[in-house]
């Protein structure tokens, strides 16, 4: 029973919620050649791409890349300079901008996630007017992702951009 919850993906396995179970058991389901290396406790993991955490028994989800701790910069989205259908540069700002919204349970995490890709893409050619109809597209086309966030479509767009 207390593995009904388990996740797992090729080499990644998540138990949340098996009160250490997983770690009592594994050696009776994996073979002892195959190493368990755990890199999560308590109530805090990353899965895949999401941070998790448990806070007052909620589960609090956000996008999570590790990427982000390179130490170097890594190239990401298309450039609009390049050999590349303007419709596939501007729906990829759509389609990544809806993966944000999925990902992430509060405004307060989804919020620098979406101001960096608007900033990225307009530091890869993006037009402003371009980019935002993209922003407005996946908002009206797909309202349930953002509708936990309580906010209209103008106050998400004024929060990314700083206008007012």
């Amino acid at each position: 029973m207390r593995f009904r919850h388990a996740t797992r993906f090729i080499d990644d396995e998540c138990n949340l919620n098996d009160a250490g179970e997983f770690g009592k058991s594994f050696h009776m389901i994996y073979p002892p050649d195959l190493h368990l290396k755990c890199e999560h406790n308590g109530v805090h993991a990353t899965f895949l791409d999401l941070d998790i955490s448990i806070v007052d028994g909620l589960f609090i989800y956000k996008l999570y890349d590790k990427r982000d701790d390179f130490p170097f910069h890594i190239i990401r989205m298309p450039d609009k300079n390049g050999n590349i259908p303007l419709h596939v540069f501007y729906g990829s700002i759509m389609s990544e901008f809806l993966r944000i919204a999925r990902a992430t349970l509060l405004f307060a995490d989804f919020l620098p996630r979406a101001k960096a890709l608007f900033t990225r893409m307009m530091n890869q050619g993006g037009e402003k007017y371009r980019v935002l109809a993209q922003i407005q597209r996946a908002i009206t086309r797909h309202p349930e992702p953002f509708s936990k966030f309580a906010l209209t479509s103008l106050q998400i767009i004024h929060n990314i951009t700083g206008d007012q």
